[in-house]
């Protein structure tokens, strides 16, 4: 028997606006039917349960958007690039478009195993006090509780009925804090992530902000999006996913 030639479509998209709210997997089966709105001739796994050809990158955190997410789906034709991507485009909902495709090698490393690297920006709202005001922190005191927070190395927290520990020596790389104006603070944080996890930046932020408040030994109980004392809302958007080169040069997934 003759072994199927096939190729693999390698396509970033965005989660973002109403969509961000999605699952992982309310994602996947979503992409799916993308594929096959758009007709791509994909290919199916053998056995009892077939199904498409395809993987994904790493799951987002439910409200965390993204400008940098990947699938792969494996196709039994090669199909132009520019037609593919012009056909996703048309069949998948806005917050989930695809931005740019190409064929990667079949044989090339899964995305959740050749991606190492994740970056975050990270928008902070302070709350206001009665007068309309946006009170301290300022940007410095919140790098300051920042740098303290990954001093200690790793997070306590509760998710569900579990006890987990974000550990920060492996997961967070390097940050930075910028004011933007009028009580607002952008967080980018650049992560690694490996088959032990990656990290969680809404439980950073619950750890960022007790340590704001001067009580850094609160309770983190993980509920997803999370209630924060000094901040009336927060958004996330992870912005980069690549892997680390020997010499240390990002290497994205198109060009593996």
């Amino acid at each position: 028997m003759t072994e199927q030639l096939l190729f693999r479509l390698r396509v970033r998209y965005v989660k973002q606006g109403r969509l961000r709210y999605l699952g992982h997997l309310e994602v996947l089966h979503t992409i799916e039917r993308v594929v096959r709105r758009a007709g791509l001739p994909y290919a199916v796994t053998q056995g009892f349960s077939p199904h498409m050809r395809a993987g994904f990158s790493a799951a987002l955190p439910v409200g965390t958007a993204s400008s940098c997410e990947w699938f792969d789906v494996f196709l039994t034709e090669l199909v132009p690039v520019a037609d593919a991507l012009e056909r996703l485009r048309a069949a998948a909902p806005e917050d989930l478009a695809p931005q740019e495709a190409g064929y990667v090698d079949v044989r090339a490393d899964a995305l959740t195993a050749f991606i190492t690297c994740a970056e975050y920006r990270v928008v902070l709202f302070q709350r206001r006090d009665a007068a309309g005001e946006a009170p301290a922190p300022d940007a410095a005191r919140m790098e300051a509780a920042l740098a303290a927070v990954a001093a200690r190395g790793q997070i306590p927290y509760q998710r569900g009925k579990k006890q987990k520990v974000l550990d920060l020596t492996r997961t967070l790389d390097a940050y930075a804090v910028r004011a933007l104006g009028d009580g607002v603070f952008a967080l980018d944080l650049s992560t690694r992530m490996d088959n032990e996890g990656a990290l969680r930046p809404e439980i950073l932020l619950a750890a960022l902000d007790a340590e704001l408040r001067g009580t850094p030994g609160d309770p983190i109980v993980s509920t997803g999006i999370q209630n924060l004392s000094l901040f009336d809302h927060y958004d996330v958007t992870r912005t980069a996913q690549y892997a680390m080169s020997d010499d240390g040069a990002p290497v994205y997934p198109l060009h593996p």
